[in-house]
């Protein structure tokens, strides 16, 4: 199964939808989404798993409104790559930029050029 910075095919479609929002959408607004754009034939307890585990995920936020619950982006696509992007390097390279940077480069040299770089960037 294919995935996106820890997230499944599903779940990332579902995010690029609440990223590229202008406006908290409604459960049912997310729904039709799914049903119709994504081609999924979904009930409202599937749709309701998913977003609960975003939720808990800390990528979607839920408010309550007086006769509905209306759902949002939690952070940024880019927050989300960044964090996810950070755990990667804490997890697998023991918090090491300089295990990250050979493993990234293959144990080889870098150019200047990406030395000069990645110098201005530290």
């Amino acid at each position: 199964m294919k995935t996106f910075f820890g997230l499944t095919a599903v779940e990332a479609e579902i995010m690029e939808m609440f990223w590229t929002a202008t406006k908290p959408l409604s459960f049912k607004e997310i729904l039709e989404y799914v049903n119709t754009i994504l081609k999924k034939d979904w009930k409202k307890q599937t749709l309701n798993g998913y977003l609960s585990k975003l939720q808990k995920a800390g990528l979607v936020s839920v408010e309550r409104s007086n006769y509905y619950y209306s759902y949002t982006a939690a952070c940024t696509k880019d927050e989300y790559v960044q964090r996810w992007t950070q755990k990667l390097v804490e997890d697998s390279y023991g918090n090491s930029i300089e295990k990250f940077v050979a493993a990234f480069t293959g144990g080889k040299k870098l150019s200047k050029e990406d030395a000069e770089r990645l110098k201005k960037l530290i």
